[in-house]
Formats: C-alpha cells, structure tokens, sequence
C-alpha cells in the first residue's frame, strides 16, 4: 500500500478579477504536474471582484479578514498540510495584516510556510516606514520557512533582511493551453496596420499616459492601431514608487491623457479599448492579432501580461522593472526602456512598427523563452525541488 500524498495548501488569489496574481494563482492550481504529486487544498484571497476596487477598505474587508482566519485555521487544525505556498499581493500595512497573521499561524501549528512574494517595490515600502512597524516586518518574515521571490533581480529586495539560503527564486508560470494555442502562428504575411497591444490597469502607474503620450506621432505617418484592454483607475493603488529610480511617483489623471493625445490629436480611429475585462477565446484572439506588446510600467513584480505576450511569439517592449530585466535581454527577446521615457518609448515603438522581421525575429525569441523557462509543468517541479528539498 502506498503511503498518502503529501498535502499543499496554496493561499492565493483567483479570478475574478482577471489580473496577474489571480491568473498565476489559477495557473499553479490548474498545473497536472503539482495535481499529479500532492493533495492541493486553496484558500482564496480575493476580496473584491474589480480590479478598481482592489485594496479600498471597508467593511466587506473586515468580514473577509475574519472568514479568513477562521478558514485556515481549519485548514491548518483540520486537514494538516504538509506546506503551505502563501502568495501575498501587497505591499501595505494593511496587508502585512492578513500576511502577519498567516505567518503566525503557521508557526503556530509547525506548518513550513513558503511565501512567493509576488510584487517589486516590497523593500521601498519597507524602507519608508517608521521603526517599530518596520521591526515588526521584518520578525515576521524570519518566521517563514523560505522567502520566494519571482526573478533573481527580485530577491535583492530581501538583502540584509533574510540570509541568503533562506530566498529562494519561483518564477511565474504559462498555462499549457495558452502556450499551445499559439503553436505555429505565423505572422509574417500579415500587412498594415500594425496592431499595439497594452494589457493591464489603464492608469499612469502601468504607463498608460506614456503610451498615450507617443499616440500623435506615431499615428502621423504610420499605419498602425493601438488596443487596450484594462479598467480605468486615476489611483494606482499601492504603487507609490518609481521602482527603477526610487522616487516618489506622481499620478497623472488617464482620461486628461487620453482626450488630449488621442481625442484633440484626431487618432481617435487608431485607437480601440477592447473591454475592462477581456477573457477565453476573446483574450487568445486579443494576443494573437497583434504585432507589439506594450507594458511601460513604473513598478512591476513578475508580470504576467508580458509572460502572455512573450509565450505568444509578441515582441514586447517593457520597463526595466520588476523581473523584466531577467528575462528580457533588451533586443534579442525584448525592448527594454526606462520608465517615464516617452522619448525612448516612441522610438522603439517606431522601430519595431516600420522592421517587420525585427518584431518577428524577437517574437520568435521571445516565444522560445517561454518554452524552455516558464511552462507550467517546467515552473511546477521547480516548486516541488524547493518544497522537498529547500533547494532555490
């Protein structure tokens, strides 16, 4: 008789809304490889089912803190697991809440607790609170089994915080069937105009102004189109930092952007919101009738809209944010541009908009990074090495 399988509690977020930790969770809870070796048992985070709504407090928060509580406690009394993959998406006081508290309980009830740290600005938040909440953290982190963060570049938020053997590297993964829907996808005979895709919140956080910025002079001799899926949000929420410089980020109001750059500028035919929320085969289609992936964000962790595009044989142009850096080699898989640089951000738009066989030449690269990096079931036993063995 064989002995039972080893029990995973994942507590994470899942859609809706549809959003990067929402889709990594359901990717990593989806995986057959993971489904194969444990008993997966989940525990939703998710709170509001808008991506605008995400992190406004009130009462429904109040209400979900406690349910939560109550549900891994049980969890952890009842059905034991044997780890614990927790994947908070904050980076607040307020969230350090409901990550405080998970921490404590799984010490608690001697549960290994790894946490997948899922965002880029966690050590400037850190950096600009006071002393004692500070300290606080800091505790709390210890307590962990290990720290995961998503890219190399990522784990140095945790330097002189944590010791080195006690950070590990567990990436964002592809969904199968999302991989393969592109399988021999062939661009090259398309004609004009090309179509630029942006993904992600419409706010000036993620560089929606910026993109919007370069709408006028790309529109005036080029046949192109840009399409956006996303809400609208003024706020960006927790992001208060340019993550590449340090500073302090100062928000920019999208729709003054939009009626100025797209409206008054006359591109209004050049450019089409898909929708808030775009998903299933509406989404795949999204991905596969564009020639160039956008996301000029100010602050990323490991984003998933450029894991999509990549996987999908785009080529994307990106931030040096987050764990873009890792894995975009800037020309060869990818652009690489610096946040706040319209400048640098309409030249590389320009480029790859006039050189097909340079967008597809990267595509292709970018697609074969995907294959052999951050397919699910490659990403999958990755996790189970750093659960069984420690191994990061």
């Amino acid at each position: 008789m064989s002995p039972p399988r080893k029990k995973l509690l994942i507590i994470g977020p899942v859609p809706p809304p549809f959003a990067g930790p929402e889709i990594g969770t359901k990717t990593l809870l989806d995986s057959p490889v993971l489904n194969e070796t444990y008993d997966i048992i989940h525990l939703n985070t998710t709170v509001r089912k808008s991506n605008t709504e995400k992190g406004k407090f009130g009462v429904q928060m109040v209400v979900a803190f406690v349910r939560y509580l109550l549900s891994l406690i049980g969890n952890l009394m009842l059905r034991r697991p044997d780890f614990v993959l927790y994947c908070p998406t904050t980076a607040s006081l307020m969230g350090w809440t409901r990550d405080g508290s998970t921490t404590v309980l799984c010490r608690l009830f001697a549960i290994k607790l790894f946490m997948q740290f899922r965002g880029g600005h966690f050590r400037l938040f850190l950096d600009s609170l006071s002393p004692i909440p500070r300290w606080t953290i800091r505790r709390l982190l210890a307590m962990t089994h290990k720290m995961l963060a998503q890219s190399e570049r990522l784990k140095r938020q945790f330097d002189g915080i944590l010791p080195a053997t006690k950070v590990g590297r567990f990436p964002n993964s592809i969904a199968a069937d999302f991989f393969t829907h592109y399988e021999g996808l062939d661009r090259s005979g398309r004609t004009r105009p090309v179509t630029v895709l942006f993904v992600g919140h419409l706010s000036a956080a993620k560089g929606y102004c910026d993109l919007l910025e370069t709408i006028p002079t790309l529109c005036g001799g080029n046949q192109v189109k840009f399409h956006f899926i996303g809400a609208r949000s003024v706020g960006a929420r927790n992001i208060r930092f340019n993550q590449a410089t340090g500073e302090p980020f100062h928000q920019r109001d999208p729709e003054i952007g939009f009626q100025r750059y797209v409206v008054e500028s006359g591109c209004e035919a050049h450019v089409e919101r898909l929708g808030e929320r775009v998903e299933g085969e509406a989404k795949l289609r999204a991905f596969e009738n564009a020639d160039i992936f956008v996301l000029p964000s100010y602050s990323e962790g490991f984003s998933m809209s450029i894991l999509e595009a990549m996987s999908s044989g785009l080529p994307v142009i990106a931030t040096r944010v987050g764990a873009a850096p890792d894995i975009i080699e800037s020309g060869v898989n990818g652009i690489l541009i610096d946040p706040g640089d319209v400048a640098q951000l309409t030249d590389q738009l320009q480029t790859l908009i006039m050189e097909k066989d340079r967008r597809l030449a990267i595509g292709r690269a970018a697609r074969a990074t995907c294959r052999d990096n951050f397919q699910v079931d490659h990403v999958s036993r990755q996790l189970i090495d750093i659960l069984e063995t420690g191994a990061s």
